[in-house]
């Protein structure tokens, strides 16, 4: 499982322990987000053919849960998730098949 698919299971299964903007950055990026200007207390992801996406802060550091629902939501990660892990499934049983018909 790679980093990108267990921070996307953190944000899926446990969205109270995502309290880091610095979590949130670094998913929004992988998924082709950018970073525009942070007025205040906020930050805001920009994609082209996207709605941005506006994230409160809190002191500048930290996110509410509500928030990582929403760009759960948002984003459909669970459904991601799901794609992600039927993919691999895909690849570990051709693997096991094609080492079966060598013996």
């Amino acid at each position: 499982m790679s980093g990108l698919e267990k921070l996307v299971e953190k944000f899926v299964k446990k969205p109270e322990t995502v309290t880091s903007i610095s979590q949130v950055r670094r998913l929004l990026k992988a998924f082709g987000y950018l970073e525009g200007r942070n007025p205040g207390s906020e930050c805001i992801f920009h994609k082209k053919g996207s709605h941005p996406i506006n994230v409160p802060t809190i002191k500048g550091r930290g996110v509410k849960s509500f928030y990582v629902k929403k760009i759960t939501k948002y984003l459909n990660l669970e459904e991601w998730l799901e794609l992600q892990k039927g993919e691999r499934r895909n690849e570990n049983g051709e693997e096991g098949r094609k080492k079966h018909k060598r013996n």
